[in-house]
């Protein structure tokens, strides 16, 4: 391209292009804003709402990007540029997609598989909520302490009212109690209040 073809298309081109592709962040925020729109309509009409927000940032990352990068070669085609990062990041994520549920086909679990694996958890976690039931109030209160709050054992007996040692010895009288019970069945007859 000669000298004059060159001034003849820089004269046609938005000041404010000439002035982003100078480094001008300004400039960039403005073309950005200008270019939102746009890259949320094509989002808009082959995403999720929530994927789309997601995808019009990262267009726009991109595009910043090769700006400061100068691969930016003509101004005048600057929203053309901005469609073709759009198309291509589409075409990227669809082939990320695809490559995902062709492997999650291949080697994932089934929705039976997960229910198989999810229903001893939850059964365990049925049968301690039982056992923690039965312990005493004092025992629970030590439990949920040490365990839930991370409470210091000399917290744990000032709310108690009890000594240090005897904070230690009814935590572990009570995983003893509950160890048992959860090794068991549930059985609800005699058992109003475990541990001390």
């Amino acid at each position: 391209m000669d000298q004059q073809a060159t001034a003849t298309t820089l004269a046609s081109v938005d000041p404010l292009v000439l002035s982003a592709l100078a480094g001008d962040r300004h400039a960039e925020r403005e073309l950005c804003a200008r270019l939102l729109p746009a890259i949320r309509a094509f989002a808009a009409r082959r995403l999720r709402a929530a994927s789309a927000e997601d995808f019009s940032q990262d267009v726009l990352t991109l595009f910043i990007e090769a700006l400061r990068s100068g691969r930016v070669q003509d101004g005048s085609r600057l929203a053309a540029f901005a469609l073709g990062i759009c198309r291509n990041l589409a075409r990227e994520r669809a082939r990320n997609d695809e490559r995902r549920r062709e492997l999650s086909d291949l080697y994932g679990p089934t929705s039976d598989d997960l229910e198989t694996w999810d229903a001893p958890l939850r059964v365990r976690r049925d049968h301690l909520e039982d056992c923690f039931s039965q312990l005493t109030e004092r025992s629970r209160q030590v439990m949920r302490s040490t365990f839930c709050e991370d409470s210091l054992d000399s917290d744990i007996a000032r709310l108690l009212a009890i000594s240090e040692a005897n904070v230690r010895i009814i935590r572990h009288r009570t995983l003893a109690v509950l160890r048992d019970c959860l090794s068991r069945p549930i059985s609800w007859t005699g058992h109003a209040g475990v541990a001390s």
